[in-house]
């Protein structure tokens, strides 16, 4: 199973709206086929283990991380073609909580084939959250990326910030916006940094992603109104969601697209919907301090990603904004699943605590 999961983590956004899945394939102790889905509407990780595998997949184990769909999509139904094949048992790491593909150990196990699950769940759990998210919340995979000093900074009293982190960060960075569907910022960052939110420092092989700004209160449109900041461009589509539905002839002459949703308490639910719905699977905020405390008070962040450079700033804003706690038994707990040296800064990951 630990090696479907390396497998599975061999995919890319081309999988998207399609999880990352691994498959291995072993008989008498020795793999003979292994294979992981590669891009939407492409053979699915079972398929591509058999495929290596041929007549040697007759009574073998496979080893899947995520359970083998049962349903006609863009492909034929996985359960089918590994009863097909003659496969004598399936150990799935993570059951498919897609209701339109579920059911394939059932259907596994009506065709005298021996099913287990929860082997590997963690791990397999891990390298499928984009898709898992998606299902379970109806909304993208939020992750948020943070840049401070060592004391919390994000930007200096003066509100310079360019460069608070190194190269390599910045690098480390644009690979992640690689792999993300859209970056987002808040209208203070888009106002205050101008940011660009391309590749430049890093390349990628598929679509750049879509830049977004949550703008709730129409900020951009009272402040700049021609639409200066955030220059678009043919190859990175813009796009301002927004609670204000009118001023923005300036933005949407060029060529940046305006989603206004009515206001209300629950705004930026309805447009992390919104975003899903454009095919947003996977959303990367890069925002200020607003947005990542409003992210992180509704409990919609599901990775953190901290870069920390070796610099004392003393003064300026904090990367997280106002969290409304007042002691310290309201902390919100964080774990850290990953932590390196990225030139002279340090990277840790994290998530916080699922209540």
């Amino acid at each position: 199973m630990a090696q479907a999961v390396a497998l599975a983590g061999q995919g890319t956004r081309a999988v998207r709206p399609n999880p990352k899945v691994g498959c291995v394939l072993v008989k008498d102790d020795v793999a003979v086929g292994a294979g992981f889905h590669a891009a939407c509407g492409g053979p699915h990780a079972e398929i591509a283990a058999l495929q290596a595998a041929g007549e040697r997949a007759r009574g073998a184990t496979a080893y899947i991380t995520l359970e083998p769909c049962n349903h006609h999509g863009r492909t034929g139904p996985c359960s089918e073609a590994l009863i097909a094949a003659g496969v004598a048992r399936v150990v799935a790491a993570v059951r498919d909580p897609n209701p339109a593909a579920q059911g394939g150990l059932e259907r596994l196990q009506a065709a005298g084939i021996a099913t287990e699950h929860g082997l590997g769940y963690k791990d397999a759990a891990r390298v499928a959250e984009v898709f898992l998210t998606n299902v379970q919340f109806h909304r993208p995979f939020v992750q948020l990326k943070l840049a401070t000093t060592v004391d919390g900074r994000v930007a200096a009293a003066d509100g310079s910030s360019r460069w608070i982190t190194g190269p390599a960060a910045r690098t480390a960075v644009a690979t992640m916006r690689a792999e993300a569907d859209a970056v987002v910022v808040g209208s203070g960052t888009a106002l205050a940094d101008d940011p660009r939110l391309d590749l430049r420092h890093a390349s990628a092989a598929g679509p750049l992603p879509l830049r977004i700004v949550l703008d709730r209160r129409g900020r951009l449109a009272e402040v700049d109104p021609d639409g200066r900041h955030l220059g678009q461009t043919a190859a990175q589509a813009t796009r301002i969601v927004t609670a204000r539905p009118a001023g923005w002839a300036g933005w949407q002459d060029r060529g940046v697209q305006v989603a206004s949703l009515a206001a209300g308490d629950d705004w930026l639910d309805r447009a992390l919907a919104h975003l899903s719905e454009l095919g947003v699977c996977h959303l990367l905020c890069e925002g200020g301090p607003t947005l990542a405390a409003t992210l992180i008070r509704d409990k919609l962040v599901d990775r953190l990603d901290l870069f920390v450079a070796p610099k004392l700033l003393g003064a300026g804003p904090c990367a997280v904004g106002d969290l409304g706690i007042g002691s310290i038994d309201g902390a919100i707990a964080c774990t850290w699943s990953a932590f390196e040296r990225c030139g002279d800064d340090v990277w840790l990951t994290g998530r916080f605590a699922k209540e």
